[in-house]
C-alpha cells in the first residue's frame, strides 16, 4: 500500500541554535570556522580553527590533515549556516561521526552578543 504522506528526508548532522553551541564550546566541543580568511578576520568565535570551504575535495583534505578523533564534537560554522551545512556534510564523509551545523552561524553568535576574536 503506497504510502502518501511525504516525509522530509533527515540530514546526516544536526543543526544547533546559537545557545546550544555556546554550551557545546564550553564543554569542550571544537569549532572549525569555514568562512575565508577575510570574513575570518573580521570576528570569529575564539578558539576557532579557520579551515575555508574553497572546494569539497580541498576542504575534505584539510579536515583529513587535522586528525580529528573520529567521535569528537565538531561545530562547522559560516557567516549565516549555508557554508558549513555543506561542510559538515563533508566531514561526516571524512569519518566524523559528532557533525553540528551552527544555525545562523556568525550573524546569530554576534546578535547575541556572544565574545568574538579579531
Amino acid at each position: 500500500m503506497p504510502n502518501d504522506q511525504y516525509e522530509e528526508e533527515a540530514l546526516p548532522f544536526a543543526t544547533i541554535g546559537t545557545d546550544e553551541a555556546k554550551k557545546m564550546i564550553e564543554a569542550g566541543a571544537r569549532v572549525i570556522d569555514v568562512r575565508q580568511p577575510d570574513e575570518w578576520v573580521r570576528g570569529h568565535i575564539p578558539e576557532a580553527e579557520l579551515v575555508p570551504i574553497s572546494g569539497i575535495y580541498s576542504f575534505g583534505k584539510a579536515l583529513k590533515d587535522l586528525n580529528l578523533p573520529e567521535d569528537e564534537d565538531v561545530i562547522f560554522v559560516c557567516a549565516s549556516g549555508q557554508r558549513s551545512a555543506s561542510a559538515s556534510e563533508i566531514a561526516l564523509v571524512t569519518g566524523l561521526k559528532n557533525v553540528y551545523n551552527l544555525a545562523n552561524g556568525m550573524n546569530g553568535w554576534v546578535a547575541r552578543r556572544y565574545p568574538i576574536e579579531r
